[in-house]
């Protein structure tokens, strides 16, 4: 199907233009929003009068169905791993998407950094002083815990700021209103210094527009994936904080398709975007080109586009993961003069070697010695240390870390 932006059809068929918009604006397959966006002329807002629409056209239909069957496929193979390599690799996924959502805004953020943070977290859930990454951290987490993520005031978008963006704004960037920023802004391109975007200048403003983005969000009536593409770019339109606006869209964006679909699909979108930043940004532009009228249209395909193939690598990576563990549980089985106690220490470690990007964040002895205890053999912590040194000794089993003590199993093996 030929759907072009309007902007097009202005230059090449200007007597058509006008007819065109009415066709997709009332259009049957269209979606009609209360969205009123800010649309720019060049280096200036030209109008907000125009509503967010999105036309459902064949390949919109198709790709909302593909993700929904894919979301599907991802949840029965997950279902399928062992608790070790299903966590393992959520966190390592986790890990991904904030690298992604940071460095999407020049942020530069190492995973060790989050492993850090993360074990500062096991230790203390609860912990309330200000470090790096950390509240950033554990909002993510709450996807893991499926928490719904409930937004029905101005407050409940200031609250999710706060927290996750808690310790990481400059004094500067610091919020001067009621709830949002209350001086004026604008975006730049990082290259040319060109402003490229001018959001709400005044926080009456963006109260009133934040206001109907919740009800938006907060209608059933609206296909869920369309609801999340439009209202994401909407959010970013506004541009309420000063700093922080791209990480905060985001994750509620992560969120929201977690819950609708699936977990590792939810993650997976901030990794897509910082892979295909200029296609993402790209859309966000011809949406706001005031001769294309506020024509979501487009930007809803590429973040579509974006979930489909984030989700293709998932399902890709699950089932190579998944196919190299069966080849592990089968060696296992077949080596000679093993123990059960183990192979049930070898199949942890395998689980853990091949769902973890680094061999030092793979799983403890401590974490072992405990899930041994609770399985239903109860093993105790002799015979699993015992295990451990039997297994050293065969040279299946490396000693990696000492304090805490951690092992790692052989390449050879």
């Amino acid at each position: 199907m030929n759907y072009r932006e309007l902007r097009k059809i202005y230059y090449s068929h200007r007597d058509q233009y006008e007819e065109e918009y009415q066709l997709r604006l009332q259009g049957y397959s269209s979606i009609r929003t209360s969205l009123y966006p800010h649309l720019m002329q060049r280096d200036t807002v030209k109008t907000s009068q125009y509503p967010l629409f999105v036309t459902l056209h064949l390949e919109i239909s198709q790709l909302m169905e593909t993700i929904s069957q894919q979301s599907q496929r991802i949840s029965e193979i997950a279902d399928t791993l062992p608790k070790i390599a299903h966590d393992q690799f959520y966190k390592e996924q986790l890990y991904q998407s904030i690298i992604s959502t940071n460095e999407i805004e020049g942020i530069h953020t190492t995973r060790k950094e989050l492993v850090d943070v993360e074990k500062l977290l096991e230790e203390d859930p609860y912990k309330t002083e200000q470090i790096k990454h950390l509240s950033t951290l554990r909002m993510y987490q709450q996807i893991l815990k499926d928490e719904f993520l409930q937004i029905q005031s101005l407050e409940d978008i200031r609250g999710i700021y706060d927290q996750l963006t808690q310790g990481e704004i400059s004094p500067e960037d610091e919020l001067d209103g009621e709830f949002f920023r209350q001086k004026s802004v604008f975006i730049q391109d990082d290259k040319t210094g060109k402003v490229i975007y001018i959001p709400p200048q005044k926080e009456e403003q963006i109260q009133v527009m934040l206001t109907e983005w919740i009800r938006f969000i907060n209608d059933h009536s609206i296909p869920n994936l369309i609801k999340a593409c439009a209202g994401h770019y909407f959010f970013e339109n506004i541009h309420p904080f000063y700093d922080g606006n791209g990480r905060t869209g985001r994750y509620i964006l992560a969120k929201y398709l977690s819950r609708k679909l699936d977990k590792f699909s939810g993650l997976v979108l901030s990794q897509q975007i910082n892979h295909h930043k200029q296609d993402y940004y790209k859309a966000f532009r011809n949406t706001g080109d005031h001769l294309n009228r506020a024509d979501a249209t487009f930007f809803v395909e590429t973040l579509l586009t974006f979930i489909k193939e984030g989700q293709e690598n998932i399902i890709q990576t699950l089932l190579e993961k998944q196919e190299q563990l069966n080849r592990y549980k089968v060696k296992i089985e077949q080596t000679e003069g093993l123990e059960e106690v183990e192979k049930y220490i070898l199949f942890l470690l395998a689980q853990s070697k091949l769902f973890v990007d680094d061999k030092r964040d793979g799983i403890e002895d401590r974490s072992i010695i405990q899930l041994a205890n609770q399985s239903n053999h109860h093993y105790s912590k002799k015979k699993v240390k015992d295990a451990f040194l039997h297994l050293e000794d065969r040279g299946i089993l490396t000693l990696i870390g000492r304090k805490p003590s951690q092992h790692y199993l052989s390449d050879h093996f």
